[in-house]
């Protein structure tokens, strides 16, 4: 199996049209992108990256679930695997948080955080604009 096989690739719009999330799995590392949109509904390009992991066992194509979610204002979104948030990222905040490791296993990010929002003791701070 080559490279490009085990590529995982899945996105989603925020509700208001101004974002979007691209969760991406290369076969050697898992990325959620936060992407600017245009007015058109075109990227564009990336604001930030979010590292979520290295290689995983099982590969992310096993898993049952994978997808991303938005709030209802357009405000967090996160990567969900198996019910298990992994990534999120904060626009109230300005902050983007990969869900904590214990002893290799990914910990998926308390519901606490998703609904009150990414304190500034957690994470770190995202960028907003694509830099060219």
């Amino acid at each position: 199996m080559n490279a490009q096989d085990e590529r995982f690739l899945i996105d989603r719009i925020s509700p208001d049209g101004k974002w979007a999330c691209v969760f991406e799995d290369d076969g050697e590392t898992g990325y959620l992108y936060f992407c600017p949109m245009s007015a058109d509904g075109n990227m564009l390009g990336i604001a930030d990256a979010l590292w979520i992991y290295n290689q995983i066992l099982p590969p992310i194509q096993e898993c049952k679930e994978v997808g991303i979610a938005w709030s209802d204002d357009s405000s967090k979104a996160i990567l969900i695997v198996d019910g298990e948030g992994w990534g999120m990222i904060d626009l109230s905040s300005k902050r983007k948080l990969t869900a904590p490791r214990e002893d290799n296993c990914i910990v998926s990010i308390p519901f606490s955080i998703w609904e009150e929002g990414i304190p500034a003791d957690l994470g770190e701070p995202l960028c907003l604009e694509v830099h060219h």
